[in-house]
Formats: structure tokens, C-alpha cells, sequence
């Protein structure tokens, strides 16, 4: 059985049911961690991480990921399987970029939530699977401005323990929703909030079915 760790304590995952089940039926916590810890993935030679979302053709990472000269992009998955793709999304003031796949990624995608998540809300950090390490439950402590984030007044300052390499890693809700991705600061324990990106990855998911070469992609901001 995978273990939490939180605040420094490791916390069995049977002690989480209820805060992942929310007294709703649906699958069991652990299938809920495995299927975030798969839409989780690696990008080019593991620089930065990044996520499935959408209807699995898309990739959300982090901007400050991405190249100004960048094209294609290879995205390794948890079962070692690869896939190309370029960048059709760019923002550099909110820390967002997508990233479009050649073919539909292998995994099943995460939805991104529309809203923030509230300060006090538990969040889940899964991690890269390239490293060893057991799943956070992460806490939102507050909103607030940073420098890095220029177009942000809401970036989310957590309580999760990371390294350099997640940036582009999804923090997920009960709901097993992409609500952040690794930003950076302090052990970077810093996320951009992922709710205003949520259009544009609905609007590419509606695309979908044009072939890559007839979408132009969208130009860096």
C-alpha cells in the first residue's frame, strides 16, 4: 500500500478514504491516485513534467517549460510508451502552455476545474513517475502575487515539497481535477492556478478532429 507523506509525517492511504470518496460513490481513493500519477508525464529528456487533459490529445505544462524556439516535443509516458506533439498554447504570463499530440495519449486524461481552489483546500501532488517518492496531500495556504507570475494576482502558495524538474506537474482536487501545476519558489511549493486555461483546453479539445497541420499554433504571449 502507497503511503502519504504531509508536513514531514507519512499518513497510511487507508486514513485518506473520506477525503478522497467525499461521501460520494465512485472509484476506490487509490484508483484515483493511479489514474493522476498516469496522466502525469515527462517532457523531451525530463526537463519539466506536464499532464493529459482534455480529451487526451492535449498536454498542459508550464511556460517557462517551453522554449521560444520550441517545435516539437516528445512526452514520455509512466508505461514508457512515447509521443510527439508541438505547442499550440503559450502563455508565458500565467505560466501555462499546451502542448498537441500527434495521436491520443494512452492514459485516460484529467479534466481541468474552471474555479480556484480555496486556501485551507488539501490538494494531491502525485510526482514524476521517473522518480521514486509516494504522493503528497498538499494544502493551499494562501493566494497571492508572484513576481514570476506576472499576469497572476491568485497564484497558489502550498505546502508541497518539490525539486527542480516538476515544474509542469499537476496538483489535482477530490475530484481528481487539475486545479494547479508546478510553478516554482521555496522548494517549489508554488502552483499557477490552472482555471483560466480551462476554455482554451475545451476549445482545442472541440478541434480535435482537424488534422494538426491545418491549426496554426497560438503565438507566445
Amino acid at each position: 500500500m502507497r503511503a502519504w507523506k504531509w508536513g514531514g509525517a507519512t499518513v497510511a492511504l487507508a486514513s485518506v478514504t473520506a477525503w478522497m470518496a467525499c461521501g460520494q460513490s465512485g472509484p476506490p481513493e487509490a484508483e484515483g491516485i493511479g489514474k493522476a500519477e498516469a496522466a502525469t508525464v515527462t517532457l523531451g529528456e525530463g526537463h519539466c513534467a506536464g499532464v493529459v487533459v482534455g480529451q487526451g490529445r492535449h498536454v498542459l505544462t508550464a511556460a517557462h517549460c517551453v522554449a521560444p524556439d520550441a517545435g516539437n516535443e516528445r512526452t514520455n509516458f509512466e508505461d514508457g510508451r512515447q509521443l510527439w506533439g508541438r505547442y499550440v498554447f503559450v502563455d508565458r504570463g500565467r505560466d501555462m502552455a499546451v502542448l498537441e499530440l500527434e495521436a491520443k495519449a494512452p492514459v485516460a486524461p484529467l479534466e481541468v476545474a474552471e474555479g480556484l481552489p480555496i486556501p485551507g483546500a488539501m490538494l494531491v501532488f502525485t510526482g514524476r513517475h521517473d522518480r521514486p517518492g509516494e504522493p503528497q496531500r498538499v494544502m493551499v495556504e494562501r493566494w497571492g502575487r508572484c513576481p514570476s507570475l506576472p499576469d497572476v494576482p491568485t497564484a497558489l502558495f502550498t505546502t508541497m515539497h518539490g525539486v527542480p524538474g516538476d515544474s509542469g506537474a499537476p496538483l489535482v482536487d477530490e475530484q481528481q481535477r487539475v486545479v494547479g501545476l508546478v510553478h516554482g519558489g521555496a522548494r517549489c511549493s508554488i502552483a499557477a492556478p490552472t482555471g483560466g486555461v480551462a476554455p482554451e483546453i475545451e476549445r482545442l479539445s472541440r478541434e480535435d478532429a482537424q488534422p494538426l497541420a491545418r491549426r496554426p499554433a497560438s503565438a507566445p504571449r
